[in-house]
């Protein structure tokens, strides 16, 4: 008999792509259950990542209004198992209320737990992050993945979503990402060396393409200037010039996933798509680059690398506002 499985994974795009993994335990656990997957406004053009699954949409932040969606949820559907992904506070308050449902969770552990230990022990079963340990610290993709009961290596829980685009990819090419907080701003590198640096993975590579932030036009309007472009909002092709390097404008979504599923290696600054060409297993380089004032940010980022990073397989490099010494090394790691 068909059980109902809610899954709570209401946050940032970057977080729903380090919950992947444990998601799709879920789903290979429970694939003759009905799931329900509750995703936050940010993240509904992801929503193809699952179309097995029944979502609903509610705000990051959850409102009155989303609270009071979720209570009703439980109370007028039999719900068996709850996967608590996200971990807000209100979430912990529903065990006491639904104490027929077996809820599962993940608690932080800080100087202030969530939930507290009064809340954990209505927890069906919890996995801890603790980041007051720094030496024995998991990942939170470990963590998350060993939050389910089951082992599955299928990463396939995608089956298909049509395209919008009628662009036609090469056959082999490298995936660059531009993070304007990265190259600019904590580097100091100017558009002219990320020039240099596409047509140093040119170089590698006989294709390049590569994508920026969405709602940066200043950006968006140089890349266009200098490179053969396709847009993807209005399914447009500008050809200037004989170059096998394309910017991809705003490219977003499912195509933003299926030019990093087709790639053959992709290049870019750690965070949302660094983590999905993890999650699809390919040849990945993450650039990065670490602002250390002094012991205590040395100390954050060591917390933030043991919690947000995979921790295998997850090759990385660590730029210097130095180009040329930051060429070199992204030389010896290609």
């Amino acid at each position: 008999m068909s059980r109902k499985i809610l899954i709570l994974k209401n946050d940032r795009t970057g977080d729903l792509f380090v919950s992947l993994k444990a998601i799709n335990r879920i789903i290979n656990k429970h694939e003759k259950d009905e799931i329900t997957i509750f995703l936050s406004n940010i993240n509904h053009k992801f929503s193809f990542l699952f179309p097995t699954l029944k979502k609903k949409i509610i705000s990051m932040n959850l409102s009155i209004f989303d609270k009071i969606l979720i209570f009703l949820h439980l109370l007028f559907n039999n719900i068996e198992t709850i996967y608590i992904l996200s971990p807000k506070n209100f979430y912990y308050y529903l065990p006491l209320f639904f104490k027929n449902i077996k809820f599962y969770g993940i608690r932080i552990k800080t100087t202030r737990n969530r939930p507290n230990n009064f809340l954990l022990k209505y927890l069906f079963k919890f996995v801890e992050i603790d980041r007051l340990n720094i030496k024995k610290r998991k990942s939170s993709y470990k963590t998350q993945e060993s939050l389910i009961e089951f082992t599955s290596n299928n990463n396939n829980i995608i089956s298909s979503s049509v395209l919008t685009h009628n662009f036609e990819y090469p056959n082999d090419f490298v995936f660059f990402h531009y993070k304007h907080a990265l190259f600019n701003k904590l580097l100091k590198w100017d558009l002219e060396k990320i020039i240099i640096l596409l047509r140093f993975l040119n170089n590698n590579f006989n294709n390049v393409l590569f994508s920026s932030e969405l709602n940066n036009e200043k950006i968006n309007f140089f890349f266009s200037s200098q490179f053969n472009t396709f847009d993807y909002k209005n399914n447009k092709i500008q050809l200037i010039n004989k170059k096998n390097i394309f910017f991809l404008k705003d490219v977003d979504g499912y195509d933003l996933f299926d030019v990093v599923k087709k790639s053959s290696k992709v290049v870019c600054p750690e965070g949302i798509i660094s983590h999905m060409a993890y999650f699809l297993n390919k040849d990945l380089l993450t650039l990065m680059h670490f602002n250390l004032k002094n012991k205590q940010d040395f100390i954050r980022q060591i917390i933030s690398c043991k919690e947000w990073f995979p921790q295998e397989n997850y090759p990385f490099c660590v730029l210097k506002k130095d180009f040329e010494k930051s060429i070199e090394k992204i030389k010896k790691r290609f």
